[in-house]
């Protein structure tokens, strides 16, 4: 679990801005592989029962391998996913038995899973990014741009905005309380104050949205782990057990 301390120290740490680049790369990537797979699939399987059918799929599944040996490089160098080489049992023997070999393999299938998950997450991740960093960084600029002609900073809601607080106590057979009723129409900031304090609330959402960022690599390094390492793979040289 992630330290006060860490949290943080978000902004600073090398390791946030690999995390970043890598979510920044998912949707994209994400994409590719969504369409490369799927268009190879939805063409191979329907024709599975004719002889062109086979060789579509199995150069879609070979291009699948491709592109999760070079999904497996950028989480373990960006993300820190701990990832074991996978087996290709479909580089020996002859023809019949290298392919048998790529088709029933698990390992093909669980990256298959991973590359497919991507488009998603990488629709999420760009979305919540792009938001988060947005907000952060318009409101830490305030100070610089609150005073300049024609351009106005501050919270405008389309109408006025009530808010109503109200705290009760029983005493005997009476509810003894007090309400307090509060009317926000509009905060335009017009002072250096008013500025200052715009501008922590950036510094506070661009903490938070890293910390999410850290959050969402922890988990997508995990997942990694989970579909894409070989665990009958080798691993630093030694067969794990």
């Amino acid at each position: 679990m992630p330290s006060l301390r860490s949290a943080c120290t978000a902004p600073v740490r090398l390791r946030t801005y690999r995390h970043l680049l890598y979510l920044a790369l998912v949707l994209p990537l994400g994409l590719l592989y969504f369409n490369v797979l799927l268009t190879g699939l939805s063409v191979a399987i329907p024709l599975s029962a004719l002889v062109v059918g086979v060789p579509i799929l199995l150069l879609t599944l070979l291009v699948a391998r491709g592109f999760a040996a070079a999904e497996r490089r950028l989480t373990a160098s960006l993300l820190g996913a701990d990832l074991a080489d996978p087996s290709y049992p479909f580089l020996d023997g002859g023809p019949r038995e290298r392919a048998k070999a790529l088709l029933f393999d698990g390992t093909t299938w669980r990256e298959c899973l991973y590359l497919f998950l991507l488009f998603p997450v990488g629709v999420v991740a760009f979305t919540s990014l792009v938001t988060g960093l947005t907000v952060a960084l318009t409101l830490l600029v305030t100070p610089f741009v609150y005073d300049t002609p024609g351009v106005r900073v501050g919270v405008f809601p389309e109408g006025s905005v009530t808010i109503s607080q109200s705290l009760t106590v029983p005493w005997g057979d009476l509810l003894v309380g007090v309400g307090v009723v509060t009317t926000v129409s509009e905060w335009a900031v017009d002072s250096l104050a008013d500025a200052l304090l715009f501008s922590l609330l950036g510094v506070a959402v661009l903490v938070v949205t890293l910390n999410l960022a850290n959050a969402a690599a922890w988990l997508l390094a995990r997942v990694a782990e989970r579909l894409l390492d070989d665990r009958g793979a080798t691993r630093d040289g030694s067969e794990t057990a």
